[in-house]
C-alpha cells in the first residue's frame, strides 16, 4: 500500500510537493482564498505542516498522507515488475478498495497518475485527496469534520471507492475513509414494523464478507451484485439492487437502523421511530450528503435453496431483424411473467449476441426456473433461434451466487467505463416496445456502447417508509448503456465519449425513462434531479438542511450538490 502515517514534517513537505507541482495558476488566482471556497493546498489559508500534524495527534495516528496508486508506474519510484501488476487489475474493483485514497472512476482519475501513461510523464493528485483518516470509531469522524469545517476543506467520504459517478472523491479535500469498520454482529430484531433475524454491518462490510458470514449461520442478505460494493454505503443509501430484490425488495427496504454521525458532530441512531426523517433520507435517499453512516442494520431471511439459469443466442449480425423481433418480444412479453415470478434477470446486448447471464429465483428448483422461462424458450425454439440454456437450483444462495457472480471473493466485473441508465416503467415497455427498441438498436449498431440492462419487481411496498426513488415500484427493466474504458487514447478523446453519452445518445432513451438509479447512471445527466429522486428531492432537501445546515457534505449529484459548483481547476466553491 503507498501510503504513509504522517510521522514528520519531512514527509508532509513531500506531499505538498506532489500536490503544488501541476498547481493551476491561473485557477488560484480566480478565487484568491475566497471564504466561498474549498482551500486548495497553495493557499494562503490552506492548513500548515503543523496543523494537519495537530489533526494527526489527536486520532492517534489515524492521518494518511497520500501517495497515488499509480506512482509505482512513474519517475522517480517506478517498479517495472509492481506497474506491471497494477496495469493487470487496474479496472478492477480490488486494486482500488484496499487503498485508502484510490477510486475507480477512470473520468474522475483524469489520467493524473495510472499504469498507462509513460513513467517518465509526472505523477499527479489531481482529483485524488491529499489526506485520509482511517476511520475506526466515531471519534475519527467526529475530528475530521471539525478539522474541515473549522480550516475550511473540501470533506468526501470514502469506503471501497466502488463509485461511478466521482462522489468518494476531490481536489484537496480530507476524505473520511470508513473502509476498516467491518464488525458484523447477528441480532433478533423487534421492533413495530419487522421482527426476524437482522445483521449489524459497520460500514465497512463488503458484500462477499456479508455474504459468506450470514451463510454460516443459514442466512442471506440482500446485497449488490458486484459482491465488493460495501452495503452500508451509496449501495443501501443509494437504494439498491439485487439477485434477491424481486422476492425481498431493495437493499434500501432492508434497513432497520443507521448509526451515523451528523455534521455538528452528534453521534445519533436513526430508525423509523428515533430521528425517522434522517431514517427516511439514509434509506434510499443518496450517500455522501446527511451524515457520516458507521452501521447499518438489515434484515436477514432464512437461507435455502435458489433456482437459476442463463441463455446464450448469437445471430449473423448486430443488425439482425431477427436479434431485434427477439429483443422486443422478450422485454415487452416474456419478462412480466419472468420478474413476477420472483426472479431477477440480468441480460445484455453485446454485439451480436443476445445473453442472460443470471435468472435468480429464490426457492425456486429447475423445473421452476424451466417452467418460468417456458414463454421465452418456447419463442426461440417456434423460431428456430439456436440457444443454450443452463438451468440450476443450488443449496444456497452464497453457492448461487459464486456460480452466477463468482469467483469469490471478488468476482469478475470491470469497473472502468462510461455509463449511463434509465429505468423503464412495465407499462411504457408494454405500450412503446417498437419505438424503444429502435432506440436500443441505434445504440448498439452505432455508437460503440453496449447494453446490460437488468430487469426485476420491486412494486412491494417496504415495511417502513423510505426515501427509494419512487420509479422503482413500477419499473420493469433497467438499461444500463456502457463503454469500457480506452486507457491507451488519449484522454480527450474518451471525455468526447462521455459527452457523446449525456448529449446524444441518452436523450433519445430517456423519452421512455421513468427514473435513473443514482448508482449507475451519468454523473453529467442534466435531469439528476427529477431522474434520481423525483417527488422525493425537494423533502429531501428539507432534511438535507435540517441535518447539515452549513452544507459541509458534497458529492456529485447528492442532494444539496447544487450549492456549490466545481471550478475549472477543480476547487469547490458556492453558487
Amino acid at each position: 500500500m503507498n501510503t504513509k502515517i504522517i510521522r514528520l514534517s519531512t514527509l508532509l513537505t513531500l506531499v505538498s510537493a506532489i500536490i503544488f507541482s501541476k498547481a493551476d495558476a491561473s485557477g488560484l488566482k480566480a478565487h484568491p482564498g475566497s471564504p466561498s471556497c474549498r482551500f486548495l493546498p497553495g493557499d494562503k489559508l490552506w492548513p500548515s505542516t503543523h496543523e494537519w500534524q495537530q489533526l494527526n495527534t489527536s486520532i492517534s495516528g489515524r492521518l494518511i498522507s497520500t501517495v497515488p496508486l499509480g506512482s509505482v508506474c512513474h519517475d522517480p519510484t517506478f517498479d517495472a515488475e509492481t506497474c506491471a501488476a497494477l496495469a493487470q487489475s487496474w479496472t478492477f474493483p480490488q486494486a482500488h478498495f484496499v487503498h485508502p485514497s484510490s477510486f475507480m472512476s477512470a473520468y474522475h482519475q483524469n489520467a493524473s497518475c495510472n499504469p498507462y501513461t509513460p513513467k517518465a510523464s509526472p505523477c499527479l493528485l489531481g482529483n485524488t485527496v491529499p489526506y485520509v483518516i482511517n476511520v475506526t470509531s466515531a471519534e475519527d469522524v467526529i475530528a475530521g469534520l471539525k478539522f474541515a469545517q473549522e480550516k475550511n476543506v473540501r470533506l468526501v467520504i470514502k469506503n471501497t471507492g466502488h463509485d461511478y459517478l466521482g462522489k468518494s472523491t476531490g481536489k484537496g479535500a480530507v476524505s473520511l475513509w470508513t473502509h476498516n469498520l467491518k464488525s458484523i454482529e447477528f441480532l433478533n430484531y423487534t421492533s413495530a414494523a419487522y421482527t426476524g433475524p437482522a445483521m449489524k454491518i459497520g460500514a465497512g462490510v463488503q458484500a462477499f464478507e456479508a455474504y459468506e458470514a450470514a451463510a454460516a449461520k443459514g442466512l442471506k442478505v440482500v446485497g449488490g451484485e458486484c459482491i465488493t460494493v460495501g452495503l452500508a454505503g451509496g449501495f443501501t443509501q443509494g437504494g439498491g439492487h439485487s439477485l434477491l430484490s424481486s422476492k425481498h425488495g431493495l437493499g434500501a427496504d432492508q434497513a432497520l437502523e443507521w448509526e451515523v454521525v451528523t455534521a455538528n458532530g452528534t453521534l445519533v441512531t436513526a430508525s423509523p421511530t428515533n430521528n425517522s426523517d434522517l431514517y427516511w433520507a439514509l434509506s434510499g435517499g443518496g450517500g455522501g450528503s446527511y451524515g457520516v453512516v458507521l452501521s447499518l442494520t438489515t434484515k436477514a431471511y432464512p437461507d435455502g435453496i435458489v433456482g437459476g439459469a442463463s441463455i446464450a443466442t448469437q445471430f449473423s449480425s448486430v443488425d439482425d431483424d431477427t436479434l431485434w423481433d427477439l429483443v422486443s418480444f422478450f422485454q415487452s412479453t416474456a419478462l412480466p411473467g419472468i420478474v413476477d415470478a420472483g426472479a431477477h434477470v440480468q441480460w445484455a446486448l453485446l454485439g451480436p449476441i443476445f445473453v442472460i447471464t443470471e435468472v435468480t429465483i429464490p426457492d425456486a428448483t429447475e423445473s421452476d426456473i424451466r417452467g418460468a422461462l417456458k414463454q421465452l424458450t418456447g419463442y426461440l425454439s417456434e423460431r428456430n433461434i439456436s440457444f443454450q440454456l443452463n438451468v440450476t437450483s443450488l443449496p444456497n444462495y452464497l453457492v448461487h451466487m459464486e456460480r452466477y457472480l463468482g469467483p469469490f471473493p471478488y468476482g469478475q466485473y470491470p469497473v472502468e467505463q462510461l455509463q449511463g441508465g434509465i429505468m423503464v416503467s412495465r407499462e411504457t415497455v408494454k405500450k412503446n416496445s417498437t419505438e424503444l427498441t429502435a432506440v436500443l438498436r441505434n445504440i448498439v449498431t452505432k455508437t460503440g456502447f453496449y447494453l446490460a440492462p437488468y430487469s426485476l419487481n420491486v412494486s412491494r411496498p417496504p415495511g417502513s417508509p423510505n426515501a427509494v426513488l419512487p420509479a422503482w415500484r413500477d419499473a420493469l427493466t433497467y438499461y444500463t448503456v456502457i463503454q469500457n474504458w480506452n486507457f491507451t487514447v488519449p484522454f480527450s478523446e474518451m471525455d468526447e465519449q462521455e459527452r457523446l453519452l449525456t448529449e446524444e445518445i441518452m436523450p433519445p432513451l430517456q423519452e421512455f425513462a421513468s427514473g435513473a438509479y443514482m448508482n449507475e447512471a451519468d454523473f453529467k445527466n442534466p435531469k439528476w434531479r427529477e431522474e434520481f429522486y423525483g417527488e422525493n428531492f425537494e423533502k429531501l432537501k428539507e432534511i438535507k438542511k435540517k441535518w447539515d445546515p452549513q452544507d459541509l457534505f458534497y458529492a456529485t449529484t447528492a442532494v444539496g450538490s447544487d450549492a456549490w459548483k466545481v471550478a475549472a481547476d477543480g476547487r469547490l466553491c458556492r453558487v
